[in-house]
C-alpha cells in the first residue's frame, strides 16, 4: 500500500515507525516471503530478533483501530489529494507574483524553497534565501500558522478546505508585502 503501491515500487525489506502505531512507540518490518521466513523461530538457521516494544499489544491495537478507523486507504488518498491541490494554489500565487519561490513535495507534505531553479537533489532544496525563507516562516507564525522553520509543512487529516484557504491567504499577504525584498534579493534565484 501507500507510496510503494502507487508508484509500483516494492522493495527487499520495508521499515515502518509511529505513524503504524498509532502514534505510540512503535516499529515493525515486512518483505518478501523468502527474507521474511528466515525470522521464523522454528528454522534451526532462524534470524533472532529480539526487541523492547515486541509483542506490545496496547501499541499493536492502538495501530490497529488508527490503520482501519482513523487514517483509512481512503483518508490518506483524499489528504494526499488535498496536498496537491494546495500546493498548486501555493504556486500560483508565488507564480502570479513572479517571485523567486515555489513549493514542492508530494501529497500532504509540502516544502517551501525561496528560489526558482528546478529541485532535483537535496542541495538543490537547500540553495534559495535562508533569510526570505526565515522572514516567511516568522510572517506566517504571526498568522497564526506554524510549520518546520526550514520550510516544511506536514498536512493531516484535522486541516479542512478553510485551513488550506488561511495558508493561501498567508501567502498571498507574504507575497504582496514583501515582494521588495524579492527584488533586492534577486541573485537567489
Amino acid at each position: 500500500g501507500g507510496l510503494q503501491e502507487a508508484h509500483g515500487i516494492f522493495p527487499d525489506l520495508t521499515t515502518l515507525g509511529k505513524y503504524v502505531g498509532g502514534g505510540m512507540s512503535f516499529g515493525a518490518f515486512g518483505g518478501r516471503a523468502d527474507i521474511m521466513e528466515r525470522f521464523d523461530p522454528r528454522r534451526p538457521d532462524a534470524f533472532q530478533h529480539a526487541g523492547t516494544f515486541n509483542n506490545n499489544v496496547l501499541t499493536m491495537n492502538a495501530g490497529l483501530v488508527g490503520l482501519t478507523e482513523i487514517y483509512t486507504p481512503e483518508r490518506s488518498r483524499a489528504l494526499n489529494a488535498a496536498g496537491d491541490r494546495l500546493r498548486e494554489r501555493l504556486n500560483a500565487v508565488a507564480r502570479r507574483h513572479r517571485l523567486a519561490m515555489q513549493f514542492t513535495g508530494l501529497g500532504s507534505m509540502i516544502a517551501v524553497h525561496m528560489t526558482n531553479a528546478p529541485i532535483r537533489s537535496q542541495e538543490d532544496a537547500e540553495r534559495g534565501n535562508g533569510a526570505l525563507r526565515d522572514l516567511f516562516y516568522f510572517d506566517l507564525l504571526a498568522r497564526g500558522i506554524w510549520f518546520a522553520k526550514r520550510g516544511m509543512f506536514a498536512l493531516s487529516i484535522a486541516l479542512d478546505e478553510a485551513d488550506g484557504d488561511k495558508l493561501v491567504e498567508a501567502v498571498e499577504e507574504f507575497a504582496q508585502t514583501r515582494t521588495p525584498l524579492f527584488e533586492l534579493s534577486s541573485s537567489y534565484a
